[in-house]
């Protein structure tokens, strides 16, 4: 529970954070663009995994806030989140309290996407580079 926490969202405040010190308008500054990763479970949360879900709408609620200080700190930020992409990742999900012990097997069901649907995807948000965008995918 805590590896999840710190991976998904402590690292990317940390990161980000880190960046903004650098990137603020307000402190010499050039601004800049930030595009954290989140995921479809920060809008749908999926029950068997409660605490990934919750990590990835932590990080689409603090890029929204970012967003909204653009204006104040000449970064724009918005966040790209992923449907259920196949990965090696997805297979080694486990279900939290074991409420569902074949979650890997049930998220891997349609509809997903393979990882090069899914890059086609980032870039395609990338470019459009919209400041408070959640780009679902």
């Amino acid at each position: 529970m805590e590896k999840t926490i710190a991976i998904n969202y402590t690292g990317l405040v940390n990161t980000t954070t880190a960046i903004m010190d650098f990137w603020d308008k307000r402190k010499g500054g050039p601004g800049g663009v930030i595009c954290n990763i989140g995921s479809v479970t920060g809008f749908n949360a999926i029950y068997q995994v409660p605490v990934y879900s919750g990590s990835k709408a932590a990080v689409v609620n603090f890029t929204c806030s970012l967003a909204k200080l653009a204006h104040i700190t000449g970064v724009n930020a918005y966040t790209v989140n992923p449907g259920i992409t196949r990965t090696t990742l997805v297979a080694k999900f486990n279900s939290w309290l074991d409420v569902e012990p074949n979650v890997a097997k049930m998220l891997l069901g349609p509809p997903t996407q393979s990882t090069q649907e899914c890059a086609r995807s980032f870039v395609q948000a990338i470019e459009k580079n919209k400041n408070g965008g959640m780009w679902k995918m």
